[in-house]
Protein backbone atom coordinates (compact mmCIF):
# COMPACT_ATOMS: atom_id res chain seq x y z
CA UNK A 1 0.00 0.00 0.00
CA UNK A 2 1.17 3.29 -0.74
CA UNK A 3 1.57 5.85 2.19
CA UNK A 4 1.99 9.94 1.50
CA UNK A 5 4.23 11.80 3.89
CA UNK A 6 1.36 14.55 4.90
CA UNK A 7 4.36 16.67 5.41
CA UNK A 8 6.50 17.13 1.97
CA UNK A 9 3.98 14.16 0.00
CA UNK A 10 6.62 12.49 -0.73
CA UNK A 11 5.60 8.77 -1.59
CA UNK A 12 6.75 5.42 0.40
CA UNK A 13 8.05 4.51 -3.13
CA UNK A 14 10.32 6.89 -3.20
CA UNK A 15 11.89 7.53 0.20
CA UNK A 16 11.85 4.85 3.20
CA UNK A 17 8.98 6.19 5.70
CA UNK A 18 9.24 6.14 10.12
CA UNK A 19 5.87 5.68 10.76
CA UNK A 20 3.53 8.56 8.75
CA UNK A 21 6.51 10.74 8.19
CA UNK A 22 8.89 9.76 5.24
CA UNK A 23 12.29 9.98 7.00
CA UNK A 24 13.48 13.44 6.41
CA UNK A 25 10.10 14.70 7.77
CA UNK A 26 9.81 12.81 10.85
CA UNK A 27 10.04 14.87 13.81
CA UNK A 28 13.48 14.79 15.19
CA UNK A 29 14.20 14.95 19.53
CA UNK A 30 17.66 16.08 20.06
CA UNK A 31 18.17 17.96 23.25
CA UNK A 32 21.61 19.59 23.47
CA UNK A 33 23.20 22.75 25.69
CA UNK A 34 22.52 26.22 24.16
CA UNK A 35 26.07 26.69 25.39
CA UNK A 36 29.33 25.02 26.90
CA UNK A 37 32.70 26.39 27.97
CA UNK A 38 35.58 24.43 28.19
CA UNK A 39 38.63 25.71 30.31
CA UNK A 40 42.65 25.71 28.25
CA UNK A 41 45.58 26.10 30.05
CA UNK A 42 47.57 29.34 28.74
CA UNK A 43 50.56 27.12 28.91
CA UNK A 44 51.01 23.97 28.59
CA UNK A 45 47.56 24.38 26.64
CA UNK A 46 45.75 21.12 28.33
CA UNK A 47 41.87 21.56 29.08
CA UNK A 48 40.20 20.64 31.77
CA UNK A 49 37.63 17.96 31.15
CA UNK A 50 35.74 15.42 33.51
CA UNK A 51 38.02 17.35 36.79
CA UNK A 52 41.39 16.27 34.71
CA UNK A 53 43.61 18.38 32.48
CA UNK A 54 44.32 16.32 29.94
CA UNK A 55 45.90 16.80 26.26
CA UNK A 56 42.79 17.80 23.55
CA UNK A 57 42.62 18.73 20.02
CA UNK A 58 39.53 20.48 18.67
CA UNK A 59 38.55 16.77 17.50
CA UNK A 60 38.11 15.84 20.60
CA UNK A 61 36.90 18.43 22.42
CA UNK A 62 34.19 18.26 19.27
CA UNK A 63 33.54 14.85 20.75
CA UNK A 64 32.86 16.30 23.87
CA UNK A 65 30.51 18.52 22.68
CA UNK A 66 28.21 15.76 21.18
CA UNK A 67 28.52 13.26 23.76
CA UNK A 68 26.56 16.17 25.54
CA UNK A 69 23.31 15.66 23.49
CA UNK A 70 20.67 13.63 23.87
CA UNK A 71 18.52 12.25 20.92
CA UNK A 72 17.76 9.89 18.30
CA UNK A 73 20.57 10.09 15.90
CA UNK A 74 23.51 8.22 14.43
CA UNK A 75 26.15 10.51 14.93
CA UNK A 76 26.90 13.96 14.82
CA UNK A 77 29.67 16.14 14.48
CA UNK A 78 30.74 19.97 15.41
CA UNK A 79 32.24 22.62 13.57
CA UNK A 80 34.01 25.40 16.31
CA UNK A 81 33.85 28.45 13.44
CA UNK A 82 29.95 28.02 12.66
CA UNK A 83 29.45 27.16 16.25
CA UNK A 84 27.26 24.29 15.18
CA UNK A 85 26.31 20.62 15.38
CA UNK A 86 25.54 18.36 12.62
CA UNK A 87 23.96 15.44 13.79
CA UNK A 88 22.95 12.58 11.26
CA UNK A 89 19.84 10.96 11.37
CA UNK A 90 18.01 7.93 10.28
CA UNK A 91 18.60 4.11 9.67
CA UNK A 92 20.86 1.74 7.88
CA UNK A 93 18.66 2.90 4.91
CA UNK A 94 19.44 6.13 4.70
CA UNK A 95 20.83 8.85 6.90
CA UNK A 96 20.28 12.61 6.71
CA UNK A 97 21.71 15.74 8.85
CA UNK A 98 20.14 17.84 11.36
CA UNK A 99 21.93 21.05 12.60
CA UNK A 100 21.48 22.79 15.62
CA UNK A 101 22.90 25.91 17.16
CA UNK A 102 25.49 25.70 20.55
CA UNK A 103 27.31 28.24 21.19
CA UNK A 104 31.07 26.63 22.68
CA UNK A 105 33.30 29.30 24.40
CA UNK A 106 37.27 28.32 25.04
CA UNK A 107 38.54 30.02 27.92
CA UNK A 108 41.95 30.57 29.21
CA UNK A 109 43.63 30.16 32.16
CA UNK A 110 46.39 28.29 34.12
CA UNK A 111 46.17 24.85 35.81
CA UNK A 112 47.47 24.04 39.32
CA UNK A 113 49.95 21.81 38.11
CA UNK A 114 51.94 25.15 35.59
CA UNK A 115 50.69 27.27 38.39
CA UNK A 116 52.88 25.54 41.16
CA UNK A 117 55.60 25.48 38.10
CA UNK A 118 55.76 28.97 37.36
CA UNK A 119 55.96 29.35 41.22
CA UNK A 120 58.54 27.21 42.04
CA UNK A 121 56.75 24.52 43.99
CA UNK A 122 58.56 21.48 44.22
CA UNK A 123 58.07 18.46 46.37
CA UNK A 124 60.85 16.06 45.86
CA UNK A 125 64.72 16.48 44.97
CA UNK A 126 66.41 13.67 43.34
CA UNK A 127 70.19 13.66 43.47
CA UNK A 128 71.96 11.66 40.80
CA UNK A 129 75.55 11.08 42.45
CA UNK A 130 78.44 8.90 40.90
CA UNK A 131 80.46 8.82 37.45
CA UNK A 132 79.20 11.73 35.17
CA UNK A 133 78.60 9.54 32.03
CA UNK A 134 75.69 7.30 34.27
CA UNK A 135 74.55 10.78 36.02
CA UNK A 136 74.19 12.37 32.52
CA UNK A 137 72.50 9.10 31.12
CA UNK A 138 69.78 8.63 34.33
CA UNK A 139 69.29 12.56 34.33
CA UNK A 140 67.89 12.10 30.82
CA UNK A 141 65.95 9.29 31.34
CA UNK A 142 64.10 10.36 34.50
CA UNK A 143 63.78 13.26 32.86
CA UNK A 144 61.83 11.82 30.03
CA UNK A 145 59.95 9.72 32.19
CA UNK A 146 58.73 12.18 35.41
CA UNK A 147 57.40 14.61 32.49
CA UNK A 148 54.83 12.10 31.85
CA UNK A 149 53.98 12.29 35.36
CA UNK A 150 54.53 15.45 36.58
CA UNK A 151 56.96 18.51 35.94
CA UNK A 152 60.28 19.96 36.86
CA UNK A 153 60.23 22.87 38.39
CA UNK A 154 64.68 23.41 37.49
CA UNK A 155 67.95 21.06 37.06
CA UNK A 156 71.02 22.15 39.28
CA UNK A 157 74.46 21.01 37.91
CA UNK A 158 76.90 20.31 40.86
CA UNK A 159 80.17 19.58 41.43
CA UNK A 160 79.19 16.56 42.84
CA UNK A 161 76.28 15.51 40.61
CA UNK A 162 73.02 16.69 39.72
CA UNK A 163 70.13 17.44 41.32
CA UNK A 164 66.42 17.71 39.83
CA UNK A 165 63.50 19.78 41.82
CA UNK A 166 60.52 17.19 41.12
CA UNK A 167 56.97 18.44 41.18
CA UNK A 168 55.28 15.28 43.28
CA UNK A 169 56.87 13.31 45.26
CA UNK A 170 54.50 10.66 44.43
CA UNK A 171 55.63 10.20 41.04
CA UNK A 172 59.30 9.72 42.37
CA UNK A 173 58.52 7.24 44.50
CA UNK A 174 56.67 5.11 41.33
CA UNK A 175 58.87 5.50 39.71
CA UNK A 176 61.63 4.22 41.00
CA UNK A 177 59.66 1.59 42.03
CA UNK A 178 59.21 0.62 38.52
CA UNK A 179 62.77 0.76 37.48
CA UNK A 180 64.26 -1.05 40.94
CA UNK A 181 66.27 2.24 41.73
CA UNK A 182 67.04 2.12 45.55
CA UNK A 183 67.46 5.55 47.03
CA UNK A 184 68.30 7.07 50.25
CA UNK A 185 65.12 8.97 51.24
CA UNK A 186 64.53 11.73 53.83
CA UNK A 187 62.15 14.00 54.39
CA UNK A 188 62.12 17.54 55.77
CA UNK A 189 59.13 19.57 57.60
CA UNK A 190 58.81 22.46 54.26
CA UNK A 191 56.06 24.25 56.28
CA UNK A 192 52.06 23.81 56.67
CA UNK A 193 48.96 23.99 54.15
CA UNK A 194 45.44 24.20 55.55
CA UNK A 195 46.03 22.41 58.93
CA UNK A 196 48.64 19.61 57.04
CA UNK A 197 52.16 19.63 57.30
CA UNK A 198 54.03 19.89 54.19
CA UNK A 199 57.12 17.36 53.82
CA UNK A 200 60.00 17.77 51.01
CA UNK A 201 61.41 14.46 50.35
CA UNK A 202 65.09 14.06 49.30
CA UNK A 203 66.17 10.68 47.29
CA UNK A 204 69.49 10.27 46.81
CA UNK A 205 70.63 7.89 43.94
CA UNK A 206 74.40 6.58 43.93
CA UNK A 207 75.37 5.34 40.24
Amino acid sequence: MEHICPKCGVSNREAPFSGPFCIKCRPVEIDCPKRMEFIRCSKCKRVRLKGNWVEADESKLAKEVISKCKGDFVSGTYDFRKQEATFFVGDRRQVFPVKRKIKVNVVKNICPECSRKSGGYYEGIIQLRGKKGRIKKAQRDLKKMLLKRTFITKEEELKEGVDLYVGESKAVVELLAELGLKAKITRKLAGQKEGKRLYRTTFLIRL
